[in-house]
């Protein structure tokens, strides 16, 4: 049987730019594993009516991919653009809250869903899509590298389901989102009554 993942609990070892940066690479790691439980066929094929697993991951990559650019440009340009943090930055567990509200409410991934794939998936289009994403996260995390803890706090990046929010809680629910759709992936594997995996 494959193991979901849970998100992290513990808000106070998430406060600081390293832990949160260690955090994602961890919980990339350990759904990198994940991944790679399926058989290349169980990889893309549809979990009932729900997406597949290269679906769940296409998802994630192309959700991340915006905050590349936008955690590289000027500060003043971001501050400009979306206005100074006027709130604290809230926890790890306050963020996952308003996005189990969001979710409840009947937010959807909307435009950052995964468009259909093309032609029948094999191992070189999933192993592209498992390079792409970890490529995604490293290049998240490296921009991360050059935000002070002020300037986490400081400026705001639009979400789509939780509004205007600072850029440390940004990626703490990066951390959550990842992290959650390897547990709805478990979740809908097993609804689907998909044989156990070895």
């Amino acid at each position: 049987m494959l193991i979901a993942l849970h998100a992290p609990t513990a808000d106070h070892t998430l406060t600081h730019r390293r832990s949160i940066i260690e955090a994602l690479e961890g919980a990339h790691e350990q759904a990198v594993e994940y991944w790679a439980q399926y058989t290349t066929p169980e990889f893309f094929a549809p979990m009932g009516t729900h997406w597949s697993a290269a679906e769940h991951v296409r998802h994630l990559s192309r959700s991340m991919t915006p905050l590349l650019p936008a955690l590289r440009l000027p500060r003043t340009a971001l501050r400009l653009a979306f206005g100074a943090a006027t709130e604290p930055s809230r926890s790890i567990g306050k963020i996952r809250l308003a996005y189990d509200v969001a979710l409840s409410a009947g937010g959807t991934a909307g435009r950052y869903a995964p468009s259909p794939e093309k032609t029948t998936g094999d191992v070189i289009r999933r192993n592209a899509i498992m390079d792409a994403h970890s490529e995604t996260l490293r290049g998240l995390t490296q921009a991360m590298e050059r935000w002070t803890e002020h300037q986490l706090d400081a400026h705001r990046l639009p979400h789509p389901l939780l509004g205007k929010i600072t850029v440390r809680e940004m990626m703490l629910f990066t951390l959550i989102h990842n992290t959650h759709h390897v547990e709805v992936a478990e979740q809908r594997r097993l609804d689907a009554g998909s044989v156990p995996h070895r």
